[in-house]
């Protein structure tokens, strides 16, 4: 009998294989393929500005504002998302998805008319404001399908679907600039292509009926926010992704020139073979993460993590470099999805999709305060001090893993 993946009825006999049926269970639901082409389609949206300070070289703006330009759209994502996230539900976020869809392809469109500082800033401002109503709303859909014994494995596909883009995009940028005639074309092109979230959320079958006798089709009052926010596992898991993103970004922000001071010209290859590592682990292993205890598996990640850090910060040959390329992204493959799997397993129904919001901040968050720690690092210690400190914050993740083991656990359905 075929069954809906987003039914906590959905779960393979205990005698069938796990993989297989709920690989098999995940591709035939139309829900969950369209959810996942609508990520692809939205985080293209974002991987195609791999190019983008290549272009802003082309511009007479000045080079001192590129920085500005470039972190502007993550930074109206991070402060306006968490004050919308209230506000969308399963009743509407179909509806609103629509609405980001239509102003994403807009934004993209618009910056062919942008011709100086002022009007790029404007537009980048509109694709960070577009861009949060589309993250907020898919996720909001997203969380309404996750099948809750299997939470982990699902956030391990979605976070996937995100992946891709940013290894099949980049390369063939210089490509599609010299097809297409320059970067501002690519946008218009990257705009049609974001369309294609309409078809695909229009087949997404309408959800929250279910929901309503339940008092799930209304936005969040700001007191039941609070009283959300006073679950100590909640402010747990938020702090603990905060810790594990700001050594991601760190990573990202900062290998190039850690390779370079030390003489390793391959440092590309490290975010190679760890993304290779992080999409490899949540397709071929993704059921085992909701086997067990999940808190007790982040612990032993985020202490392998600090680990590896450690190794990196005095790093003895060249070759252990891309070793440590791929064992750091079976950490953050593993890492990420159980910590979602966590914040949705202690979450209440109804604040699911508002807390799994603001781990996606968390996100954001790590990768803004990041080169803000790093910079002024480097500057005065170096770039093993770097890697130090993300051992450092590794370790305190693990430290607030075991103290929220200790506290009482209550999994909320309302």
């Amino acid at each position: 009998m075929r069954k809906n993946p987003g039914s906590s009825t959905d779960r393979p006999s205990e005698d069938g294989d796990l993989t297989t049926r709920t690989v098999a269970s995940l591709l035939r639901s139309r829900k969950f393929l369209c959810l996942m082409g609508a990520a692809f389609v939205a985080y293209a949206n974002i991987s195609v500005f791999f190019g983008f300070y290549d272009h802003l070289r082309s511009t007479t703006i000045d080079p001192d504002d590129f920085g500005l330009l470039i972190g502007v759209l993550a930074a109206t994502a991070l402060v306006l998302r968490p004050l919308i996230s209230p506000f969308f539900h399963v009743g509407n976020a179909r509806s609103l998805l629509f609405i980001g869809t239509f102003l994403a392809a807009g934004s993209l469109a618009a910056y062919s008319l942008a011709d100086g500082f002022w009007s790029l800033l404007l537009v980048r401002v509109f694709h960070g404001m577009s861009f949060a109503v589309v993250g907020t709303a898919l996720m909001t859909l997203v969380v309404d399908a996750i099948p809750p014994d299997r939470s982990a494995q699902f956030f391990g596909y979605i976070s996937v679907m995100t992946l891709i883009p940013n290894t099949l995009v980049p390369p063939f940028l210089p490509f599609l600039e010299t097809l297409l005639g320059g970067f501002n074309n690519v946008l218009l092109a990257f705009a049609a292509l974001t369309l294609l979230m309409f078809p695909l959320v229009w087949a997404v079958e309408g959800s929250g009926a279910h929901h309503e006798s339940k008092g799930q089709v209304r936005r969040l009052l700001l007191g039941e926010i609070w009283e959300n926010l006073k679950n100590p596992s909640i402010v747990i898991l938020l702090l603990a992704m905060l810790l594990l993103y700001c050594g991601h970004a760190l990573i990202f922000f900062f290998l190039d020139g850690y390779g370079k001071s030390i003489g390793i010209a391959f440092t590309g290859l490290f975010l190679t073979l760890s993304t290779l590592g992080e999409i490899g682990v949540r397709v071929i292993a993704g059921s085992i993460f909701d086997r067990g205890d999940k808190a007790r598996l982040a612990i032993w990640i985020m202490a392998g993590l600090s680990l590896c850090y450690l190794v990196l910060a005095h790093l003895p040959g060249n070759f252990l470099l891309l070793a440590l390329g791929l064992f750091f992204g079976l950490g953050w493959g593993i890492a990420m999805p159980v910590f979602n799997s966590l914040l949705f397993d202690v979450s209440p129904q109804r604040f699911r999709a508002f807390n799994i919001n603001l781990g996606t901040q968390m996100f954001q968050a790590g990768f803004f305060l990041g080169p803000i720690l790093g910079a002024p690092i480097v500057a005065q210690w170096g770039y093993s001090t770097i890697y130090q400190l993300c051992a450092a914050l590794s370790f305190m993740a693990v430290v607030l893993m075991m103290v929220m083991k200790t506290v009482p656990q209550a999994r909320g359905s309302t």
